[in-house]
């Protein structure tokens, strides 16, 4: 199956324009004519053709920057020029352009059509017979009837002969004319035909994106959806339970309202003196107890707080200590540079006495500068010793304090347990001994006395039940 080559043709003419259409469409070409160079740009970009035929001249506008904007819509399509008057600056500068060919038009479309034809399929060979009424036919036919009209002198049967001829021509010629008439009106017809389905798709493919991207949005739709839903089962899920936990909490609360005001009725039976009186007593060693564990956590924090102080001195005195380590270093490296001084300066002494041999002379060794640093040496050493008393008054006291804060931390820990198993014994016999009883007697009279008694023995309490 061999595809139509498609040709798009921008010429300002309309005459010449139809009849460069009228011959491409006679030879088989699909043909998009336009008189503005704005048309065609706007066709290419939506229309993919083979071959682009533009005139040298338009509105406003050259052939060559047409052909610029033509290569930039459809690179790969070759542009051809048409030119009334080809020259060769005009060639050489479409050659160098890229242009594929420059074509001449003249009254005989003939050749242009040929050199389409190479253009689109070269290396193909013409058909031998090219039929076809040409302008040039038409204007040969037309010059021998008028010539036929100037001649009065013919007669007989040769003017009879010449005139139907010329009759014969002149009908084949309006038969021409008409076919040509309605080939055009055929060719606008299917020209609009085809630009209609152009658009018709052009509206289909849109319609189709839009299809495709309602589609996408109607399945993140469903996907969304979907998410919404599950979250909606969760949440209900959670709702559940939620519900079901408030019922058990309820259950719960009423359960626990029933028990109080089990007790509440209980509680409401009048209790005897004796017994009113050793809750009393319980009561009162409650509160001294709660007050005993009030007071021994203020103690506490007091001792943590002293011992955070002692650390802090403890540090600071380890970092006094080091840094009188690093004095008594120093003083020792002076000192022994000194001895080396002294040493050497005693050397040169003996030495100068052995070799002078006037006593009157003046030494030069008297210098006092040594023995100020000998005195230099002995302030800093007192000053040394006056810091290490300091800091072994400080480390005695801090030694002291820190054994005082154990003796404290020892005796809290043991007063903790003691009231902690107090409080445990009396808790214990409250929860053994009865709410409501007769008036005791014997062993519940000295039951009812046991708590009191327990207390007493651990406070030091003087009072008789």
């Amino acid at each position: 199956m061999t595809l139509v080559k498609k040709i798009l043709v921008a010429h300002h003419d309309p005459k010449l324009k139809r009849r460069i259409v009228l011959s491409l469409a006679d030879a088989g070409f699909d043909v998009r004519a336009f008189l503005t160079p704005d048309e065609a740009v706007e066709a290419a970009r939506n229309e993919w053709f083979d071959l682009a035929l533009v005139a040298e001249q338009l509105p406003d506008i050259t052939g060559l920057q047409v052909f610029e904007s033509l290569k930039q819509v459809q690179p790969t399509a070759p542009v051809a020029l048409l030119s009334e008057t080809p020259e060769l600056a005009l060639v050489v500068k479409c050659i160098r352009l890229g242009i594929a060919d420059v074509i001449p038009l003249g009254e005989d479309l003939r050749p242009t059509v040929r050199r389409v034809r190479d253009l689109l399929n070269p290396g193909v060979l013409p058909d031998a017979d090219d039929s076809g009424v040409t302008p040039a036919d038409l204007a040969e036919v037309e010059q021998t009837l008028a010539r036929m009209d100037r001649e009065p002198g013919v007669s007989g049967p040769a003017a009879e002969a010449a005139s139907a001829s010329a009759q014969a021509l002149r009908e084949q010629l309006l038969q021409l004319t008409k076919e040509r008439d309605e080939l055009e009106a055929r060719f606008q017809r299917t020209l609009h035909e085809r630009n209609a389905l152009e658009s018709e798709v052009k509206a289909l493919l849109i319609q189709q994106s839009d299809a495709s991207i309602q589609q996408a949005e109607l399945t993140e739709l469903r996907t969304q959806r979907e998410r919404v839903a599950a979250a909606q089962e969760a949440i209900e899920a959670k709702a559940r339970v939620l519900s079901e936990q408030r019922d058990e909490i309820e259950r719960e609360r009423s359960l626990l309202e029933s028990e109080r005001q089990e007790l509440e009725e209980k509680l409401s039976v009048p209790m005897l003196p004796e017994w009113a009186a050793s809750a009393a007593e319980v009561a009162a060693m409650r509160d001294r107890v709660h007050k005993e564990e009030a007071r021994q956590r203020e103690t506490a924090m007091k001792l943590q707080q002293e011992a955070a102080k002692i650390a802090r001195e403890r540090r600071r005195w380890h970092d006094d200590l080091d840094l009188l380590r690093e004095q008594e270093t120093n003083l020792k490296e002076y000192e022994s540079r000194l001895r080396k001084v002294q040493t050497q300066l005693e050397a040169d002494r003996v030495l100068w006495f052995s070799t002078t041999a006037r006593p009157e002379t003046k030494s030069p060794f008297d210098d006092g500068a040594l023995r100020e640093a000998w005195q230099k040496l002995q302030r800093a050493s007192e000053l040394l010793e006056s810091e290490r008393a300091h800091v072994r008054n400080d480390r005695l006291y801090t030694q002291e304090k820190d054994a005082a804060l154990k003796a404290r931390e020892e005796q809290l820990a043991a007063r903790e347990l003691k009231v902690a198993d107090a409080e445990t014994r009396m808790t214990a016999r409250i929860a053994a001994a009865p709410t409501v009883a007769p008036a005791p007697s014997g062993p519940m009279r000295t039951l009812a006395r046991a708590p009191l008694e327990m207390a007493k023995s651990v406070f030091g309490g003087s009072k008789k039940p």
